[in-house]
């Protein structure tokens, strides 16, 4: 353990990271790519159609884009750095080195998109006469290709991390940017940006605009928008798993926690109603039903969480695939570790000798940097809060089954260290397994 560590003790690392991370991709996503396009769509055929009214909507949806990106989208962005740093900042240091001049032009790009997403809404009234306002479309194209740019560079770290390919063996930047899945990769988040967008501005619009023809006008459009990316994003999203590696896809209906039969069924229900919109929308945008709007906005958010939560987790055990463990520990120091310790290689952790008045502490130490990442002794979700999962393990138990637990569970990283350190950790998780079942007697009693 390199670095102090901060426990989520009910909530979890990955809860933390999981909230603040679907915030942001619905945001960056359906909002910053997705609505942008759309904004810039409605626009063009305002000008088309001299359509007064159609334009005033769009610039409606520009005032919002600019209000959600640059607060919640940004304190998201933020949140992510800031949460991701102090969960797995081994995993956080190994990318900037791998990606930091990515990162910095990333930067770069989004605060050029920002700046043009200003100067976009704030001249949308001054450049009315048709060649100002062919100037202002091609603005709010520009706003388009930087924030598409700004997904085209950070998805090259994120598909990495799953597929690093040729980067292990060279270290190179451009093997780990171009990576096996970043073209699959970026195609599917493109259109499924699109695809968001449109559901979640659609069921705006039902909700809150009551002019027929107006928000025909602006359905027309979405329609043509979502008969290009619903196929694209089924194709790309084939290509993609099709690009993953064999266990990760094998992990993919394991990580919803889902049954197969019911990941199936929920997805398939879902996609369903997803042509059922849109069919609706293209054949007859003023009848939108407002309940099949309600219902398509709920499987859309609900398929991005999804999708966040799988994309996660199917890297396990690693968190940069074949390099790094989810627990920060690198996949060719295991033998190193077994044979020095892994306290000998721990510069956060004091105490380098383990003695009985010390054991426990110890161990605590050792859960810290090995097992945190993905457990917690009591919280929300049973199949990680060991507290409650080891109820009845005693210690020869335990000590027989940790060793082993990568071999019988391929999403847990191999223990690391020597069988002092094992102990320590046995002793510690006895400890706290006692006490949470003490509790638990305690209060059934009352």
């Amino acid at each position: 353990m390199n670095f102090p560590y901060v426990e989520y003790t009910w909530l979890g690392y990955g809860t933390v990271i999981a909230i603040i991370a679907i915030i942001h991709v619905i945001i960056s996503h359906g909002v910053a790519i997705g609505t942008s396009v759309l904004t810039v769509s409605l626009e063009y055929r305002a000008f088309k159609t001299e359509n007064e009214k159609l334009d005033e909507l769009a610039k409606t949806m520009a005032k919002w884009v600019l209000i959600i990106t640059t607060t919640v989208g940004a304190m998201t962005g933020v949140g992510i750095w800031f949460s991701t740093t102090v969960i797995q900042p081994d995993s956080i240091g190994a990318l900037l080195r791998i990606f930091f001049w990515a990162w910095v032009t990333e930067w770069i790009v989004f605060i050029t998109e920002v700046v043009i997403l200003i100067i976009y809404y704030y001249t949308w009234d001054s450049w009315k006469s048709p060649e100002k306002k062919k100037k202002h479309i091609n603005l709010g194209i520009s706003l388009s290709v930087a924030s598409w740019l700004t997904m085209a560079i950070i998805t090259g770290v994120l598909a990495a991390k799953l597929t690093p390919g040729k980067w292990i063996d060279t270290f190179s930047f451009w093997n780990a940017f171009l990576n096996p899945t970043y073209l699959p990769s970026l195609g599917f988040r493109m259109f499924l940006a699109m695809m968001l967008a449109i559901v979640v501005v659609a069921f705006l619009l039902r909700l809150f605009v009551k002019d027929l023809s107006l928000r025909e006008e602006a359905f027309k459009v979405f329609g043509v928008w979502g008969a290009i990316s619903l196929p694209m994003t089924f194709i790309l999203g084939l290509w993609y798993l099709w690009s993953i590696p064999e266990q990760a896809y094998d992990m993919i209906v394991w990580s919803t926690g889902m049954t197969e039969n019911t990941f199936k069924i929920i997805n398939g229900l879902a996609f369903l109603i997803l042509i059922v919109f849109l069919v609706w929308l293209i054949r007859s945008p003023k009848t939108v039903p407002i309940i099949l709007s309600l219902a398509v906005f709920g499987a859309s958010i609900g398929f991005i969480g999804e999708f966040e939560v799988v994309r996660e987790s199917i890297r396990k055990p690693f968190i940069i695939y074949d390099y790094m463990y989810a627990n920060g520990l690198l996949y060719q120091n295991q033998e190193k570790i077994n044979e020095e310790g892994y306290l000998a290689h721990s510069t956060w952790i004091m105490e380098k000798e383990i003695t009985e008045e010390n054991k426990v502490e110890v161990g605590r130490e050792v859960f810290a940097g090995q097992c945190l990442s993905c457990h917690t002794i009591d919280g929300w979700r049973e199949k990680r809060a060991l507290g409650k999962r080891l109820v009845g393990w005693d210690e020869e138990a335990l000590k027989t089954y940790i060793p082993t637990m990568h071999n019988v569970r391929v999403a847990m990283p191999p223990f690391m260290g020597t069988e002092e350190e094992l102990d320590a950790l046995v002793a510690y998780l006895k400890k706290e397994i006692d006490e949470v079942n003490g509790v638990k007697e305690v209060s059934q009693s009352e």
